[in-house]
């Protein structure tokens, strides 16, 4: 960005670098840029492939403004691929990042939010085949109640995506899960509330269990298990 500023050319968002530490995190490599024009604040996600490739996930700024997401291999040589096409042209940054999630089978899953007039809310996609191809985006949560911060857990098979919602008096955390890698999804349950500040809602796994981590202003900290398979 500096750089374009220097040569008196405009330049949009951000640009994305990564470095690569071989020896346990005591030194670094040379910074290497993914991509340009990233969106300023809005998070990155990352997560490793099976075969050991990190990758990343985040929204980008397509054509003039268009706010996006894309998602990069960090391989060496592979290009950012475009995820989503809601077309939301929104001239500000959104703060509101994705998620992505790979199991050992290899099959990247994928959430977000938009807010584009004609499609908008949170969505959820799958890819089979490292990113050629993504299937066809599902629209989740009550877009009325301000659904929000997806997250996704990917145990192979059995697929898990929480996010917040709220109804005017307190905050509602909400679980889906499919158990054919996505395919096929539950109906939304409320497992977790607040009526005070909170984070935002993640999901971790030791591999053994699963759980969301959420920190909230009145309860604090809470670890909550979730049944291997919910009603």
């Amino acid at each position: 960005m500096s750089i374009a500023k220097k040569i008196g050319e405009k330049y949009t968002g951000a640009a994305i670098y990564y470095a690569i530490s071989d020896d346990e995190g005591k030194t670094f490599h040379t910074n290497i840029k993914a991509a340009d024009h990233s969106c300023e604040c809005c998070r990155v996600a990352m997560v490793m492939d099976k075969d050991g490739t990190p990758i990343i996930v985040w929204r980008h700024i397509f054509g003039k403004n268009i706010r996006d997401h894309a998602m990069m291999r960090l391989d060496g040589k592979s290009q950012p691929i475009r995820l989503s096409y809601e077309n939301w042209e929104v001239d500000a940054c959104p703060h509101h990042g994705p998620a992505v999630s790979i199991a050992n089978d290899g099959n990247y899953h994928f959430v977000w939010f938009s807010n584009s007039s004609e499609r908008h809310g949170l969505f959820y996609s799958y890819s089979s085949d490292q990113g050629k191809h993504f299937s066809r985006p599902l629209n989740f949560g009550n877009f009325k109640a301000q659904a929000s911060h997806p997250h996704v857990l990917s145990l192979g098979q059995r697929v898990f995506i929480v996010w917040k919602e709220f109804d005017g008096m307190s905050t509602g955390i909400y679980l889906m899960h499919s158990n054919d890698g996505g395919n096929l999804w539950s109906a939304p349950q409320k497992i977790a509330s607040t009526t005070g500040a909170s984070d935002y809602p993640f999901l971790i796994s030791d591999s053994k269990k699963n759980y969301l981590s959420w920190n909230t202003d009145k309860e604090g900290y809470r670890l909550i298990y979730m049944p291997e398979n919910p009603q």
